[in-house]
């Protein structure tokens, strides 16, 4: 893949509109940013130029410096990592794993290095303006808690963003997070909220609903499953609700990846996002049969049968910690519950943003896949 020719930082700036007309001209991610393994330890580090105009956007002298991005190198960071380099913001990566063949003309340079050792972050977090802090974690592993993934990291960040002076953070959290979550997953991203709303930075917090994408794990898990790649084989599974598993109880409000990326950058220079928490969604509010219908629609024949999995026997199976079962127990808890919301709030907040409808996405990204 060629990668693009992005606009060199320090170039005219921009209003959010036509900022936001100019991202969306451009899906594929360039070369130097690859698919791989989300580390709590990657960061990055963007300096990017002033985006004026516009009715929400900060003036000239509020909106130059360094941005420092975490978790770049994961699924949504990499999508991240393009929208800002549209934009024409320089980038330095700091990561556990560096390219060494990175075209010196990119715009991108990288630096080994790990967001959990603080001496790490405080370096990385000299001379920035902000802070975009996307690390996370869907399952617990031997090596990485949601405890350390979510809270210790986020303690972290803040402290050394307080310690740095850094003005302005941007934080990813997670649809249905709240006060008491039942899921481990959900408490941790509560306790990370909590250190936000009480730092002193100017804060922004995002809750995402399911996220999709091309080579992201979501539509890959589902593309196997049609495919016949994976378990359970013969259909594609839902957890349901009765006896049989057949009642879709609950929905969901898929949003395309770049979409996320693109709120999230916009957000750098939107005023009215400060100190608010923001929830995020596609247009489509949907059950999940209905949602794996049209992924069996767009995907190339045969279809597959969509069939449910019983809530009760899947908790059953999740209770045992066995290493090769696809989903833990906090991802039966939290398919449990819906993971839809208004979007009223966040049009107000970002007049301009328009999330993609699911089916036009997915047939995008699948033709061109």
């Amino acid at each position: 893949m060629v990668a693009p020719a992005y606009p060199k930082a320090g170039g005219t700036p921009c209003g959010a509109g036509f900022q936001l007309a100019q991202l969306r001209l451009r899906e594929r991610l360039p070369s130097f940013v690859r698919p791989s393994q989300s580390y709590v330890g990657d960061i990055i580090m963007y300096q990017y130029r002033p985006c004026l105009n516009g009715s929400n956007t900060m003036t000239q002298s509020e909106n130059t410096g360094l941005v420092l991005v975490t978790g770049g190198t994961g699924f949504v960071g990499q999508n991240v990592v393009h929208r800002l380099r549209l934009a024409g913001w320089r980038v330095r990566i700091l990561s556990r794993h560096v390219l060494t063949d990175t075209p010196e003309d990119s715009g991108v340079e990288w630096v080994p290095g790990n967001v959990l050792d603080l001496s790490t972050l405080r370096a990385a977090t000299r001379n920035c303006a902000a802070i975009i802090h996307l690390v996370g974690i869907i399952r617990e592993t031997r090596s990485q808690s949601f405890l350390q993934a979510h809270v210790q990291a986020t303690e972290n960040v803040l402290r050394a963003a307080t310690e740095a002076g850094v003005r302005r953070y941007i934080h990813m959290s997670a649809l249905g997070t709240r006060a008491k979550a039942v899921s481990t997953y959900h408490q941790t991203k509560w306790r990370a909220e909590e250190l936000v709303r009480g730092s002193k930075l100017v804060w922004t917090i995002f809750r995402p609903s399911l996220i999709h994408g091309p080579h992201g794990e979501f539509t890959t898990m589902v593309r196997q499953w049609h495919d016949g790649k994976i378990p359970p084989f013969l259909f594609m599974p839902f957890f349901g609700g009765g006896f049989w598993g057949q009642q879709a109880l609950t929905r969901v409000q898929p949003i395309l990846v770049s979409d996320v990326a693109e709120v999230f950058v916009l957000a750098l220079t939107t005023t009215a996002s400060e100190q608010q928490t923001c929830e995020l969604g596609g247009p489509d509010s949907m059950t999940w049969p209905e949602m794996l219908a049209v992924f069996n629609r767009v995907l190339p024949p045969p279809r597959r049968r969509i069939m449910g999995i019983p809530f009760w026997l899947a908790k059953g199976i999740a209770a045992w910690p066995w290493p090769a079962l696809p989903f833990n127990r906090d991802q039966v808890i939290m398919a449990g519950e819906d993971s839809i919301c208004d979007l009223e709030p966040l049009r107000r907040i970002f007049p301009g943003f328009m999330p993609q409808p699911l089916e036009v996405s997915v047939q995008k990204y699948i033709q061109e896949a």
